[in-house]
């Protein structure tokens, strides 16, 4: 009697291994991919949206990618304590044989191979973008990156269809069927694999820099002079951001100094811009009316016409984007997405992200800085035409601000303006010469102050066509939480200069104390609304005292 022919099986570690591999692997392309879907141009991501993971990707993708790289590796080790290495032995010249079981075991190998190397090339670009951002040009390195995660998505198929034409079917399901073997090997690579995490983790926290506010007897003026001899004093820090809009490659660097002389704590920020960027969302008469200049405003993605903005976050937590950044059209199950389908900020665990919002239009005549954090998600707004934005919303204010100076014509394209200037003559003087070119720096005032301002009406709107208005109204310093923070920027031979200064502790709920070990991060923003640069390791901040600085010497 015939005896049926023995069923191929996987020993038990190398079941482990793959399908350690092969979840991570899933795990790292479809976040990656997600995060790719937010660059500006992608095409083949953005098709594969709706079935991405949306919320916390940026961190699983980091989790993924590194289990992806120890699980392969220790594959590699595992292969050589089984002393089973010839599983994966090269042998390019049987790619061309005649035997069948030879010609497409030989391809199986070189796919092994070629994945290893893809894997190695993943990890040491993806290394770049986490710890040396600005090392390479990161541009490159995310082409890169990205090219080689579709090669991975590739070798997928072509390691499926290698393995049929090997052994068939039943080559395919050897790997859901283990048999007990080689296990020490196995334990052994498992062993080396979460040393080596052990190891990492706190390199990984190592990588994060300290920015030291030593307490000083005489403070700076906030006016937006760095000249000021107590900020030779203070220690820089020096923060790589990448991935902004309008940014030479996307790319900036932020030099941050911080003092503090007991009650409040004082910063200057400082950042190359080749241009003065004040053109914000500016209105033009028509001959159909007025219209307001804009791009993808509609979308809360406008590129174009907009200001020079500055982003300050301080958290408790050392997680990405301090854990309030969450990525997808709808991160949030039974929420509203945002309007451009990036994501939404807001935490999980009830926690503050306190946000330092600076526009160099809206809050800069008003000198302070837009106070504003990242908490909860809110409630959906009863208004469906009301802009949901996850947790993000402003500290409490009783008075003062800016307003945008129209207000859409219902079923329209155009505008009314809802002030207009009680001098046109002296709006314009102050406005200087008009180039709404956006990447034309600006050197005029693209703001008017309400007490210069009438109510409109069409009597008064006696403009010739092409007459440029500023869409921004600035009233009287923000009054409560909303206008905790005062501030100055100034931009002069291609730096902006931004000095700020708060209380280290307001005593409000909407704040977090300045104290040792909060977190840091900065965004520039290069007259884009949303699009600003990003680092992915904070900085901590180090309060220290007099008599601490004293004792060290």
């Amino acid at each position: 009697m015939t005896r049926p022919p023995i069923r191929p099986r996987a020993d038990a570690p190398t079941v482990f291994l793959h399908w350690l591999v092969a979840l991570t692997l899933a795990v790292s392309l479809a976040t990656g991919l997600r995060i790719s879907v937010d660059t500006p141009h992608s095409v083949w991501s953005r098709a594969l949206s709706p079935i991405l993971p949306q919320g916390d990707v940026v961190t699983w993708h980091l989790y993924g990618a590194y289990a992806l790289t120890v699980g392969a590796v220790a594959y590699l080790i595992f292969l050589r304590r089984a002393r089973v290495s010839a599983r994966v032995q090269l042998s390019l010249g049987a790619l061309g044989a005649s035997d069948h079981e030879t010609r497409w075991r030989a391809i199986n190998r070189t796919l092994y191979w070629v994945v290893f190397a893809l894997i190695a090339i993943q990890s040491v670009t993806g290394t770049l973008l986490y710890f040396t951002p600005g090392l390479l040009p990161r541009q490159l390195v995310t082409v890169s990156h990205r090219c080689v995660a579709w090669a991975m998505m590739a070798y997928v198929g072509l390691h499926i269809v290698a393995q049929f034409g090997f052994g068939g079917i039943r080559q395919l399901l050897k790997i859901v069927t283990p048999r007990v073997a080689y296990v020490g090997a196995g334990g052994l690579a498992l062993g080396v694999s979460i040393a080596v995490t052990a190891v990492v983790y706190p390199i990984d926290r190592a990588t994060i820099h300290s920015l030291k506010i030593m307490q000083v007897s005489q403070t700076p003026v906030i006016d937006g002079d760095p000249r000021d001899a107590v900020w030779q004093q203070a220690k820089p820090v020096t923060i790589h951001t990448t991935e902004g809009a309008n940014l030479p490659g996307g790319e900036v660097s932020v030099r941050v100094r911080g003092v503090h002389d007991g009650e409040r704590v004082y910063f200057l920020f400082e950042w190359p811009d080749t241009t003065r960027s004040q053109k914000h969302l500016p209105l033009i008469k028509t001959a159909e009316g007025w219209k307001v200049i804009e791009s993808q405003y509609g979308i809360q993605d406008e590129g174009d016409h907009y200001e020079d903005k500055f982003g300050v976050m301080f958290s408790t937590s050392a997680q990405i984007g301090g854990g309030a950044t969450h990525l997808g059209p709808q991160p949030l199950t039974g929420k509203p997405g945002s309007p451009n389908q990036r994501g939404l900020h807001y935490t999980t665990d009830r926690s503050i992200v306190d946000v330092w919002h600076w526009k160099s239009v809206r809050t800069g005549p008003l000198g302070q800085i837009d106070d504003n954090y990242f908490g909860p998600p809110m409630p959906t707004p009863s208004n469906p035409g009301e802009r949901y934005t996850g947790g993000y919303t402003q500290d409490p204010k009783q008075g003062g601000g800016f307003d945008q100076n129209w207000t859409k014509r219902v079923d329209s394209a155009f505008v009314l303006p809802k002030r207009l200037p009680k001098d046109l003559q002296v709006m314009q003087a102050r406005l200087g010469t008009v180039n709404l070119d956006p990447h034309v720096s600006d050197d005029g005032q693209w703001w008017m102050a309400l007490e210069d301002t009438v109510p409109y009406t069409p009597e008064l709107d006696t403009y010739p066509v092409g007459t440029v208005l500023p869409s921004v109204l600035i009233d009287k310093p923000f009054v409560g939480d909303r206008g905790d923070v005062t501030a100055v920027g100034t931009w002069k031979d291609g730096w902006w200069r931004l000095e700020a200064t708060r209380k280290l502790d307001t005593q409000s709920q909407f704040d977090l104390p300045m104290q040792s070990g909060i977190y840091l991060w900065v965004a520039v923003f290069d007259h884009t609304q949303t699009r600003h640069s990003r680092h992915l390791h904070p900085v901590r901040i180090e309060i220290e005292t007099m008599s601490a600085r004293h004792a060290a010497r």
